[in-house]
């Protein structure tokens, strides 16, 4: 392998020098400066930069290059800092004089800034004007109205956003469980140009990629998540790319104006991401995206999930209320213009910079522009670090006020969630504080028929006993006999008519003959999967007689005091259904 890359280093020095300087009218050649010594001169130069097909400098094997920096396949070989690129841009003596003087002794820096200005340029980072951003982010939003279906079907789009990388990758994924094979296997394509950017330009910035469906084969994410997590997702896309949608229109509808207050469309997008998810929703969701962390394009994960959202709310509430971004690019396109150098039309290349200083005047008005923009860039970064505190503040305000309320609650009074909360918290009631919700249709009750049972009839004369999972036999005094069916005493889950978690519960507790207590030598073999190890025990028991209570029409409570008897115990008697009777340790093994 040594030998190949010696091979290789040698016939490239070759055909540099014949191409740039042979013929070259400002070289000339002497018994000193021969063409073997300029050929190994150039050899050296690559052999500093050249990276390994393990991503390492040929000449420092310990220093390791990351996917972020380079994105051809791991048997690519190829030269950074590149320099031919610089022979495109400098006369071929001051390329020479650039890499030895300069370059060479900084090899990795250079490396940093030469690459900065590629996914600049290739669209891997952000480098946009608030102009280019409007028309970026209208577009997006047209893409993704266009690849909903298969969004939410599958979390994957018909086809690739070739107008930027950067976007495609943090938001149009729609947390996938199934992605294309080439996106997984990158960095093992062939690639015959040995350019770092070769995957990045034959499936992003190929324009016959647009609206051209993907029919190749997919590799499958679903063995990284769990049966519940796989069921979250399926059931959260549709909401989240809602959600999407939603912050997009807000984007190119409001953002974009001179007039449009940013700090004030900062704090309305916070509030509709952070009124769509619960405490538990975003705990769960934090758990999916690290999972996602395993599958990444160019170092970033490929879920196009909330993280990337906020981020990208946050990117563009910083650059349209600071213009950082738009004055840096602005400017340097003005340098280029200005000068000798406007044919050249665009920055593409970290050599144009170096161009200048080949020229006097040139490199005076360079420094000088140069010099302004970094003072003024200062100033905006000053302002940004100052208004984080605002960020951090308006975002811990939100998730708390936004977390603490039920989503459908929030969901339907949306334009009155902020005065609704202030009423929760000063333990007002509604029509105190919003008497418009008296305007709105209430939600509808269960209705249920209370027992109509002897007078003076206290829980300790009733006895209720299962006859079998939906129906009971309820005893009282005076010979009084009924059988009734959980919807009859008010235990039917209102979505689907089946009985809700009261009357599991309740069916449980029977099994139990009523009394759930730590102290039962029987029930203690079975402590981890005792009922009492539940934490929403003590919430159910409590929805369970209230509903008792309603139903029976007694208003003491069927359940004696906790504290005292240490368990939960039923007043009335409470009998299993006889068919499934079993021993106590057995029915422990249930819960």
């Amino acid at each position: 392998m040594k030998k190949d890359i010696e091979e290789l280093i040698k016939r490239k020095a070759n055909n540099i020098y014949e191409k740039y300087y042979s013929n070259n009218p400002c070289f000339s050649l002497n018994e000193i400066n021969n063409k073997a010594y300029f050929v190994n001169k150039i050899c050296f130069i690559l052999k500093k930069t050249l990276i390994t097909p393990k991503r390492k400098r040929y000449l420092d094997k310990n220093y390791i290059l990351s996917a972020n920096d380079t994105f051809g396949a791991d048997s690519n070989i190829f030269f950074s800092p590149n320099f031919e690129e610089s022979l495109k841009y400098l006369s071929p003596l001051s390329a020479l004089g650039f890499f030895e003087e300069i370059y060479l002794d900084d090899v990795n820096g250079i490396y940093a800034n030469e690459h900065l200005i590629y996914q600049e340029n290739n669209g891997l980072i952000p480098y946009f004007t608030i102009k280019e951003l409007s028309c970026l982010y209208k577009n997006f939003a047209l893409y993704i109205e266009d690849n909903s279906k298969s969004l939410i079907e599958t979390g994957w789009p018909d086809y690739n956003f070739t107008d930027s990388v950067w976007l495609f990758y943090k938001l149009a994924p729609n947390y996938p469980i199934e992605i294309p094979i080439y996106i997984k296997d990158f960095s093992k394509l062939k690639n015959p140009s040995s350019d770092p950017y070769f995957f990045l330009k034959k499936y992003f910035l190929n324009k016959t990629n647009q609206f051209k469906k993907c029919k190749c084969k997919t590799v499958s994410l679903s063995k990284i998540f769990s049966y519940k997590e796989l069921g979250f997702i399926e059931d959260m896309r549709y909401k989240f790319l809602f959600l999407k949608k939603t912050i997009l229109n807000e984007i190119n509808q409001y953002l974009f104006l001179e007039t449009t207050d940013k700090d004030v469309w900062f704090k309305n997008c916070a509030k509709i991401v952070f009124s769509n998810f619960s405490q538990k929703d975003l705990q769960i969701i934090t758990s999916i995206e690290k999972k996602y962390d395993e599958i990444k394009l160019f170092n970033n994960i490929l879920n196009g999930g909330l993280n990337g959202l906020l981020e990208n709310i946050f990117f563009l509430y910083e650059e349209c209320k600071f213009k950082k971004m738009t004055l840096e690019k602005n400017t340097m396109n003005s340098i280029l213009e200005g000068s000798k150098f406007n044919y050249q039309r665009k920055f593409r290349s970290y050599y144009q910079l170096a161009q200048f200083v080949e020229d006097n005047y040139e490199n005076k008005r360079f420094n000088k522009m140069k010099n302004k923009l970094n003072n003024e860039l200062n100033k905006i970064e000053k302002e940004i670090i100052n208004n984080k505190q605002f960020m951090s503040d308006t975002l811990d305000f939100i998730k708390k006020e936004y977390l603490n309320v039920e989503y459908l609650l929030k969901q339907k009074y949306y334009p009155f969630v902020d005065n609704l909360i202030k009423s929760f918290e000063k333990g007002e009631s509604f029509g105190i504080c919003i008497p418009f919700l008296y305007q709105l249709p209430t939600p509808s009750q269960k209705r249920i028929t209370p027992l109509k049972l002897p007078p003076d009839t206290k829980w300790e004369h009733i006895t209720i006993q299962f006859l079998d999972y939906d129906k009971v036999k309820i005893q009282a005094p005076n010979k009084f006999n009924k059988v009734v069916n959980f919807r009859k005493m008010g235990f039917e889950n209102q979505k689907n008519g089946k009985p809700n978690k009261q009357w599991e519960l309740f069916y449980n507790l029977a099994r139990y003959r009523g009394d759930l207590s730590w102290t039962i030598t029987t029930y203690r073999k079975k402590v981890d999967s005792h009922p009492l190890s539940t934490p929403k025990i003590r919430k159910q028991i409590q929805r369970l007689s209230e509903s008792l209570k309603a139903y029976f029409n007694i208003n003491e409570p069927p359940f004696y005091d906790y504290v005292k008897y240490e368990a939960y115990k039923t007043k009335f008697f409470l009998l299993p259904d006889p068919l499934n009777t079993k021993n106590l340790c057995d029915v422990t093994e249930t819960f």
